[in-house]
């Protein structure tokens, strides 16, 4: 045998070399960051109550602080545990994310401590948050480079949120050519385009009256998505007439919306995706009539949404709140105190702390629900029993923290 065989047959495998970790691009430079203070695993008491349940209860409690300061314990090897990891980095963004006085300069410092400085895999919920701050102060061009990123490394898949946020900030900058080469795009990546995104990108070309160009891009993705299931296709259509009702009424067409509003069906109209839309414009364009019939209708199907279009309009007529979904409450009572209606706010607060029992407390109402209360309370002159839901706040707070096993 050759040397040259020998050689051949006898070298050993190369060993695969592991792909360059690549920063996830925040717009931002690193260096630039908010500095995010040092932990250590004494920042923990010894209770037995998972990092995961403490970092929540902090969320739950509005103490952001402390929330962020546990959340990065998780990268830490005692705390790192497959469901609760990326669950505990993503909460904690979202709650900076979503807070008072919008925490974005944290929230970026806590995304690049978890995924890029301890590498911790995110998901698209993840990269989303980063996105839609990008989008929502008008950093479009920042946001699609992680967009563009995300499609480089190969290990995550954009979803129908990204697109949305995308399309969105491309629309809003005016940058409409190129918000319909995303839309394009995601045409060719996805196995079914998403009629929310299209929809966005539809009412752009509206708002800019060109309704050609509104009616061509209706036609594309009819094209595109003539396989999808009859009750989702027919969902798709009522969502784009809503929008092509909404832009009659701006252009002073007010018949031929009311034409399209008469030709959507009732069962499509009950649906919070649809109905919401819908309540959206009428109260908008000063409909109130319409407003009530249709919010009446969806009463026991409606979504926090429904009830936060419809709460300008609460001051005026009496809620049939026995129909209200319980999952409406909280957002019920924080609109019915805003308006001055005390009294029907602390029925249903009552109910959801009637509802609750033992370790279930932490179902009941949470801590905006408590402020709105306590606010309602004190704009009609009722200190004494704004005092009485501080106590009651207080009772809930303790029982939270005083939990001494996992959830």
């Amino acid at each position: 045998m050759s040397l040259l065989r020998r050689i051949v047959r006898n070298s050993t495998k190369a060993a695969p070399v592991a792909k360059a970790f690549k920063p996830y691009p925040l717009g931002r430079d690193p260096s630039k960051l908010l500095k995010l203070a040092p932990v250590s695993i004494t920042d923990m008491d010894d209770r037995p109550i998972s990092l995961r349940h403490r970092v929540t209860t902090m969320i739950e409690m509005a103490n952001l602080d402390k929330a962020s300061k546990l959340s990065r314990l998780a990268v830490l090897d005692e705390f790192r545990v497959d469901s609760d990891t990326l669950f505990i980095c993503n909460s904690v963004i979202s709650a900076m994310c979503n807070a008072r006085g919008r925490r974005y300069s944290e929230a970026f410092s806590l995304f690049n401590y978890f995924f890029n400085e301890s590498q911790i895999l995110p998901n698209v919920l993840s990269c989303n948050f980063i996105i839609k701050v990008n989008c929502d102060i008008r950093l479009v061009d920042e946001a699609l480079e992680l967009y563009r990123h995300i499609l480089l490394d190969g290990r995550l898949v954009p979803g129908t949120e990204t697109y949305m946020m995308l399309t969105k900030g491309l629309v809003d900058a005016k940058r409409l050519d190129e918000a319909c080469g995303l839309v394009r795009s995601m045409s060719m990546r996805c196995t079914s385009s998403s009629f929310m995104v299209y929809d966005i990108l539809i009412r752009g070309f509206l708002d800019i009256g060109d309704s050609v160009k509104a009616s061509q891009i209706l036609e594309e993705w009819k094209g595109l998505d003539s396989k999808l299931a009859r009750r989702d296709y027919h969902e798709a259509l009522a969502i784009f007439n809503v929008s092509f009702m909404n832009y009659c009424f701006k252009q002073g067409k007010d018949e031929e919306a009311m034409e399209i509003l008469a030709t959507l069906e009732d069962a499509q109209m009950l649906k919070p995706i649809v109905g919401n839309r819908v309540l959206k414009v009428l109260v908008e364009h000063g409909k109130k009539t319409e407003a009530w019939e249709l919010f009446g209708e969806m009463i026991e199907t409606c979504d926090p949404e429904t009830v936060n279009i419809m709460s300008e309009y609460f001051s005026e007529k009496t809620v049939p709140l026995e129909r209200l979904r319980k999952a409406c409450y909280r957002t019920m009572i924080a609109c019915l105190c805003e308006h001055g209606k005390v009294s029907e706010a602390e029925k249903l607060f009552a109910e959801m702390l009637t509802d609750v029992d033992g370790e279930d407390f932490l179902a009941g109402p949470d801590l905006p629900t408590f402020r709105a209360m306590m606010n309602g309370y004190v704009q009609v002159g009722r200190v004494d029993d704004a005092i009485k839901t501080l106590n009651k706040l207080r009772i809930s707070n303790i029982r939270k923290l005083a939990i001494h096993r996992d959830p």
